[in-house]
C-alpha cells in the first residue's frame, strides 16, 4: 500500500508540474500573438508542439517551471499589456532589453514577487514608473520616482535606462538614468541598505539631494549628474565609505564642498563640475589617495588651491578651470607624477609658473590660460615629452620663450599669445613637426621670423601678429602646405612678399597689414583659390595689382590701401 501511495504522489507531482509548465507556455504564446512582427525568426521555436523548457529560445526552467526569460536584442515589437505576470509566479530573471517594446509598464509587474533580475532598458516604454519596481534607464519614462519601491522584495538588479519611464530592501542596483523623470529624489531611497549602484542621471530631477542617501553604506557608485538638482551637497555623503565614483556634475548645486568628502578614502572619481558651488576647495580632499579623476570646474570656487592636492599621487585628471581661484599654483602639484591632464585656466591665479610642473612626465595637456600669472615660462616645461597641448595665453608672462620648448616633439597646440613675452622666436620651435596650431601673437617678440618655421609642415594656424618682429617674411613659409590661417600683421616686417606664399593653396586668411613690406604684390597669390580674406594694407607695397587676384572667386575681403603704384 505504501509504495503504491508513493507512486501515486510521484505521478500527481509530475502531472502538476507538466500541467503548470503547459499553462505557462500557453500564456507566453498569447503574449507573443500580440507582437507586431509575428515572423520573428528567433522566437520561431515558441510553439505548443515543442518543449518550452528545453526548446524555446530565451526560456529556462527549474523543476519544470519557467524561471528565466531572456529575449534581449531580439527585434521584438510589442507591449507588456498582455504579458502573463500572474501566470509566471516563479520567474526570477527577466531581460527584455534592446527591443522595441513600448507603452506603459503595467503595475501587474509587481506580481513577479520572486524576481531577482529585471532589465527593460533600451526600449520605448513611456509613462510613469510603477511603484512596484525600480530600474528603467534609457527609456522615455516620466513622472516622479515612487517613494514606495514596493512589492518585489527579492529584486537585486533593476535596469530601466534609455526608456521614457523605486522600496526594494534587497535591491543592489538601481538604474533609472536617461529618462524624463522629474520631481525630487525620494528620501525613502535611503532605506535601500543593500544598494551598490545608483544611477539617476540624465533626467529632470529637482530639489535637494536627500541627506538619507548618506545611509547607503554599501554604495559604490552614485550617479546624479545632468539633472536640475539644487541646494547644498549633504555632508552625510561623507559616510559612504565604500564609494568609488561620485558624479554630481551638471546640476544647480550651491554652497560649499563638504569637508566630509575627504573621508571617502576609496573614491576614484569625483565629478562636481558645472554647478554653482562656492567657497574654498577643502584641504581634506588631499586625503583621497585613490583618486584618479577630480573635476571641480565651472563653479564659483574661490580661495587658493590647497597644497594638499599634491598628495593625490594617483591623480590622472585635475580640472579646476572656470572658477574664481586665486593665489599661486602650489609647487606641490609637481608631485602628481601620474597626471595626464591639468586644467587650471579661467581663474585669477597669480605668481609664477612652478618649475616643479616640469616633473609631470606623463602630462599630455597643460591649460593655464586666462589667469594673472607672471614671470618667465620655466625652461623645465621642456621635459614634458608627452605633452600634446600647452596653453599659457592671456596672462602676464614675461621674458623670452625657452628654447627647450623645441624638445616637445609631440606638441600639437602651442598657445603663448596675449602675454608680455619678449626676445626672439627660438629657431628650435622648428623641431615641433606635429604642431597644428602656434599662436604667439599679442606679445613683445622681436627679431626675425625663423626660417625653421617652414619645417612645421603640419601647421594649420600661424599667429605671430601684434609683436615687434622685423626682417623679411621667410620664403620657407611656402612649405606650410596645410596652413589655413596666417597672421603676421602689426609688426615691423620688411622686404618683399615671398612668391612662395602662392604655394599655400589651403590658405583661407592672410593678414600682412601694418608692416613695412615693400615691392610688388606677387602674381602667384592668385593661386590661393581657398582664400577668403587677404589684408595687405598699411605697408609700402608698389606696382600694379595683379590681374591674377581676379581668379580668387571666394575672396570676400581685399584690402590694399596705401598702395604706391609705379
Amino acid at each position: 500500500m505504501i509504495p503504491r501511495i508513493f507512486y501515486f504522489l510521484q505521478f500527481f507531482t509530475l502531472f502538476t508540474v507538466t500541467f503548470a509548465s503547459t499553462e505557462e507556455a500557453t500564456a507566453l504564446l498569447k503574449w507573443k500573438a500580440t507582437f507586431l512582427n509575428q515572423n520573428n525568426s528567433l522566437l520561431a521555436s515558441w510553439t505548443l508542439s515543442t518543449d518550452s523548457c528545453r526548446d524555446w529560445y530565451g526560456v529556462m526552467c527549474f523543476n519544470g517551471r519557467i524561471n528565466r526569460l531572456n529575449i534581449t536584442n531580439s527585434s521584438v515589437v510589442g507591449t507588456l499589456y498582455d504579458f502573463p505576470f500572474s501566470s509566471l509566479p516563479f520567474l526570477q530573471y527577466v531581460d527584455l532589453s534592446m527591443n522595441q517594446f513600448s507603452g506603459i509598464i503595467p503595475p501587474a509587474i509587481g506580481n513577479l514577487t520572486n524576481l531577482v533580475y529585471l532589465d527593460l532598458s533600451s526600449n520605448k516604454f513611456s509613462g510613469k514608473i510603477p511603484p512596484q519596481i525600480g530600474s528603467l534607464s534609457h527609456s522615455k519614462l516620466s513622472g516622479s520616482i515612487p517613494a514606495e519601491i514596493g512589492k518585489m522584495k527579492s529584486l537585486e538588479n533593476l535596469f530601466l535606462q534609455s526608456n521614457n519611464l523605486s522600496g526594494l530592501p534587497g535591491l543592489k542596483i538601481l538604474y533609472l538614468h536617461s529618462n524624463q523623470l522629474s520631481g525630487p529624489i525620494p528620501s525613502e531611497l535611503g532605506n535601500l541598505k543593500n544598494l551598490n549602484d545608483m544611477a539617476l542621471s540624465d533626467n529632470q530631477l529637482s530639489g535637494s539631494i536627500p541627506t538619507t542617501l548618506g545611509d547607503l553604506m554599501e554604495l559604490e557608485t552614485l550617479y546624479l549628474y545632468s539633472n536640475q538638482l539644487s541646494g547644498p551637497i549633504p555632508s552625510e555623503l561623507g559616510n559612504l565609505k565604500n564609494l568609488n565614483v561620485m558624479e554630481l556634475n551638471n546640476n544647480q548645486l550651491s554652497g560649499s564642498i563638504p569637508t566630509t568628502l575627504g573621508d571617502l578614502i576609496g573614491l576614484k572619481i569625483l565629478y562636481l563640475h558645472s554647478n554653482q558651488l562656492s567657497g574654498p576647495i577643502p584641504t581634506e580632499l588631499g586625503n583621497l589617495k585613490n583618486l584618479n579623476d577630480m573635476e571641480l570646474s565651472h563653479n564659483q570656487l574661490s580661495g587658493s588651491i590647497p597644497t594638499t592636492l599634491g598628495d593625490l599621487t594617483g591623480l590622472k585628471i585635475l580640472y579646476l578651470y572656470s572658477n574664481q581661484l586665486s593665489g599661486p599654483i602650489p609647487n606641490e602639484l609637481g608631485n602628481l607624477k601620474n597626471l595626464n591632464d591639468m586644467a587650471l585656466s579661467d581663474n585669477q591665479l597669480s605668481g609664477s609658473i612652478p618649475t616643479t610642473l616640469g616633473d609631470l612626465m606623463e602630462l599630455e595637456t597643460l591649460y593655464l590660460y586666462s589667469n594673472q600669472l607672471s614671470g618667465p615660462i620655466p625652461s623645465e616645461l621642456g621635459n614634458l615629452k608627452n605633452l600634446n597641448e600647452m596653453e599659457l595665453s592671456d596672462n602676464q608672462l614675461s621674458g623670452s620663450i625657452p628654447t627647450t620648448l623645441g624638445d616637445l616633439i609631440g606638441l600639437k597646440i602651442l598657445y603663448l599669445h596675449s602675454n608680455q613675452l619678449s626676445g626672439p622666436i627660438p629657431t628650435e620651435l622648428g623641431n615641433l613637426k606635429n604642431l597644428n596650431d602656434m599662436e604667439l601673437s599679442d606679445n613683445q617678440l622681436s627679431g626675425s621670423i625663423p626660417t625653421t618655421l617652414g619645417d612645421l609642415t603640419g601647421l594649420k594656424i600661424l599667429y605671430l601678429h601684434s609683436n615687434q618682429l622685423s626682417g623679411p617674411i621667410p620664403s620657407e613659409l611656402g612649405n606650410l602646405k596645410n596652413l589655413n590661417d596666417m597672421m603676421l600683421s602689426d609688426n615691423q616686417l620688411s622686404g618683399s612678399i615671398p612668391t612662395t606664399l602662392g604655394d599655400l593653396t589651403e590658405l583661407k586668411t592672410m593678414y600682412l597689414y601694418s608692416n613695412q613690406l615693400s615691392g610688388p604684390i606677387p602674381s602667384e597669390l592668385g593661386n590661393l583659390k581657398n582664400l577668403n580674406d587677404m589684408e595687405l594694407s598699411h605697408n609700402q607695397l608698389s606696382g600694379s595689382i595683379p590681374t591674377t587676384l581676379g581668379d580668387l572667386i571666394g575672396l570676400k575681403i581685399l584690402l590694399v590701401v596705401q598702395f604706391q603704384p609705379l
